[in-house]
């Protein structure tokens, strides 16, 4: 069943042989839940197959881009050939944009981000280049495809279709390369994903799409590979708590009210919105995003459900849904710091019957990314 991300169509979830490919809306749980399942199963057990072209992409480069970027985002920039998670920052400390930063062997940065801000976050570099020309940004979103191949049956699947060593020794975790993948030239690949398991995600030339397409299923059936959609991946990555730009982080909430501390590296030099989070972490930040758990059973929470403790409405939820591996609801709640620790006890209203939900440890699915560094 087919969805839209910045005018490009997406699955929601694949049907079956035999089964209607038709969304049966519901504020309840319906039929579709079953297929959704078994596609979050495959990755967590086997191995998945998720369509990523949608992904912003941009390029920069130039003699000035280094000391540029760097003063631009939160994180530290990554080692060539290496990528990590940054946020560029407001001046108030909120979240304007997320990326996967790549440094890619001739120094080129690879910046991927959520399909719904490839205007928004274009606008927002290009008025932050230098007047000298030192630094080029190009926005290359239709000029590559993106297939993510994920779980632990993941390198059997591509090992098979490239020459690259795959291996933990020769291509590490958050590590990113260019080779070829079965006929496909000048893949970009990058050892991360949204789905909390082995994986790569393969940044290819557009026009070998269908031909990558067609290679990739091949070498998956063996090995149980499943066509992944939006809904599935929705619940494998509340699993690993990552949190979703413009839900759980947006430019009204600062980083630190968002839980992106291990994202930002005050130690490192001036970068916008340093200041500000200077300030509230001196002040004291009065509200963060936490893991909720909630007891379910026929409906699941949504986004802005209110948070409640001991009837009394103490935060809200930004986004939240069923979590198949796990077999109850996880939300993101923003509530007073006070009352984010695991173990708080609380209350969530679900299709007007109040639901009991609790705080939990970050990523309650693995939380020590073993799956990941398989």
């Amino acid at each position: 069943m087919w969805s839209v991300l910045n005018g490009w169509e997406m699955p929601n979830w694949f049907a079956p042989e035999g089964v209607e490919a038709r969304d049966q809306n519901s504020w309840r749980w319906t039929e579709k839940g079953k297929y959704v399942g078994e596609e979050v199963h495959a990755v967590r057990n086997a191995v998945g197959l998720v369509e990523m072209t949608p992904m912003t992409k941009f390029e920069i480069s130039g003699p000035g881009v280094e000391a540029w970027l760097d003063g631009i985002l939160a994180n530290r920039l990554p080692k060539v050939g290496r990528v990590n998670l940054s946020h560029h920052l407001t001046r108030n400390g909120g979240v304007q944009a997320e990326y996967i930063v790549s440094r890619l062997e001739d120094g080129t940065f690879y910046l991927i981000s959520t399909p719904r801000a490839e205007r928004w976050n274009f606008d927002d570099l290009s008025k932050l280049l230098p007047k000298d020309g030192t630094v080029q940004l190009r926005n290359t979103t239709n000029e590559r495809g993106c297939f993510t191949i994920v779980g632990p049956k993941a390198r059997e699947v591509l090992q098979g279709l490239t020459e690259m060593d795959l291996s933990n020794e020769a291509f590490p975790w958050f590590g990113v390369k260019s080779g070829t993948v079965g006929l496909a030239t000048d893949v970009r690949l990058l050892r991360v994903n949204y789905e909390g398991e082995l994986g790569w995600e393969l940044y290819h030339p557009l026009c070998y799409q269908r031909h990558l397409l067609e290679a990739l299923l091949a070498a998956g059936g063996p090995h149980g590979l499943r066509l992944i959609g939006l809904q599935a991946l929705e619940s494998l990555r509340l699993e690993k708590s990552y949190r979703a730009m413009y839900r759980d982080m947006n430019p009204e909430l600062t980083a630190w009210e968002s839980g992106l501390d291990r994202f930002i590296r005050l130690d490192k030099g001036e970068f916008i919105g340093k200041q500000a989070l200077l300030r509230q972490k001196e002040q004291g930040v009065k509200q963060r995003s936490v893991t909720i758990s909630i007891d379910t059973d026929g409906a699941s929470s949504l986004i802005h459900e209110g948070v409640y403790r001991n009837g009394k409405l103490a935060g809200r939820i930004t986004s939240g849904g069923y979590a198949y591996t796990l077999g109850c609801d996880v939300a993101f709640a923003l509530l007073p710091v006070e009352l984010g620790n695991p173990g708080i006890e609380l209350e969530v209203p679900i299709l007007g019957e109040m639901r009991k939900a609790r705080v939990i440890a970050e990523s309650p699915y693995d939380p020590d990314a073993l799956r990941g560094r398989m």
